[in-house]
């Protein structure tokens, strides 16, 4: 189920001159932790203009803008968020190297599926009645990727259930000659015209 993402509501409240919000030291560098140690407690807070589906959401926190400027000007101030982010940086570039890792052992584990067609005397442009049969085996070496993979994601397994089907598709064009490749597939839904239907069983 698609969660709500938040939206405005119709009289967005108005920002206090002299204060920023939690959103704007965040756009300055701070960080829930410089935050609590640079700041302490927020001096004021003001209606949310975001609602949740019929829940509007808690206040925002508002701190003075001049207690922000002094504490942006201490060199404790400066060297921490120095250090916060370099931490930053190095916890994106971390996820950057989990998310190539886990995008080339998925590239690994479809490889693993090399279908075997064994063609048979079909009308030329039959593409469902040509891939129908290997369906149910494309599914039962997804769910066996998925086991083996581990804690496989929704959208990972899409991916995955997609990477099987280029495969079988190459597969089928390789012994069709009449197939539609892959890529020849990607371009016909770009340049589709009415009278395509008469040729192809397209789903």
């Amino acid at each position: 189920m698609t969660q709500k993402q938040p939206r405005p509501a119709r009289n967005t409240p108005l920002m206090p001159p002299g204060y920023l919000a939690t959103q704007d030291l965040k756009e300055r560098g701070w960080t829930p932790g410089l935050i609590r140690k640079f700041l302490g407690e927020h001096d004021l807070t003001r209606e949310n203009g975001l609602k949740m589906g019929r829940r509007r959401l808690p206040p925002v926190k508002l701190y003075r803008e001049d207690r922000v400027l002094d504490a942006e000007r201490e060199e404790a101030f400066l060297v921490a968020q120095a250090r916060a982010a370099d931490a930053r940086a190095r916890a994106e570039r971390a996820r950057e190297d989990r998310a190539a890792k886990r995008a080339a052992l998925l590239d690994a584990a479809a490889a693993e599926y090399r279908p075997v067609i064994h063609p048979e005397p079909l009308r030329k442009g039959s593409v469902r009645k040509a891939r129908e049969p290997y369906l149910p085996g494309l599914e039962d070496t997804l769910s066996r990727l998925v086991r083996e993979i581990g804690r496989v994601t929704p959208r990972e397994e899409a991916g995955l259930r997609a990477r099987l089907l280029e495969r079988l598709h190459a597969a089928l064009a390789a012994a069709y000659p009449w197939y539609p490749a892959p890529q020849q597939k990607k371009a016909a839904s770009r340049e589709a015209k009415p009278s395509d239907w008469r040729e192809w069983e397209w789903d």
